[in-house]
């Protein structure tokens, strides 16, 4: 069976190097693989190094299509993103919140209201933590991220892997990293 997503999806990579000032991070941004049919979004997870495992700094971006994981990117510009971290005692499950946000993204759970607005998810390895976020459009719009914001809670909270978790949105003006 063919089941596809609502959109095209584009696996990027980045490994920041600190030498690199943060102007040219994105030379190390590297394009991986598009995917649309859930099946090969399966297999591909299947090949790719997870989430857990990469090196301090790395980071995995799946954006739609049109869209590339950076702040200055025309769909980005005026967005924001929700930030998830998982400190040590949770890191063990990183790989699972990382598909569970992954498939609740880009297949049905956000209501189709609010899917319009996501434009990708960014799983990143930082010392001693892992950070999910969602990256939106429309950081102004206080209504529309609270959904969003509520959304991704209800499907963390329903998975029942983290007991107690806190998600917060900043502006990407706020150049938070």
């Amino acid at each position: 069976m063919d089941i596809s997503f609502d959109n095209l999806w584009i696996l990027w990579y980045d490994k920041k190097n600190l030498n690199v000032g943060t102007d040219d991070w994105d030379k190390f941004l590297v394009r991986i693989s598009s995917v649309q049919k859930i099946e090969r979004f399966c297999n591909l997870l299947g090949k790719i190094i997870p989430l857990s495992q990469l090196p301090n700094g790395a980071s995995y971006h799946f954006f739609k299509k049109d869209v590339e994981p950076r702040w200055e990117d025309k769909q980005n510009l005026e967005g924001g993103r929700w930030n998830l971290i998982l400190h040590k005692q949770n890191i063990c499950k990183a790989d699972k919140i990382w598909f569970l946000t992954l498939s609740g993204v880009m297949g049905n759970f956000f209501k189709s209201s609010i899917k319009p607005y996501i434009t990708g998810v960014v799983g990143t390895v930082k010392k001693g933590q892992i950070r999910i976020a969602i990256w939106t459009k429309k950081s102004q719009n206080k209504i529309l991220q609270l959904r969003i914001g509520n959304a991704w809670k209800k499907l963390i909270h329903e998975s029942q892997l983290l007991k107690k978790f806190i998600i917060e949105f900043f502006p990407h003006e706020t150049h938070f990293l």
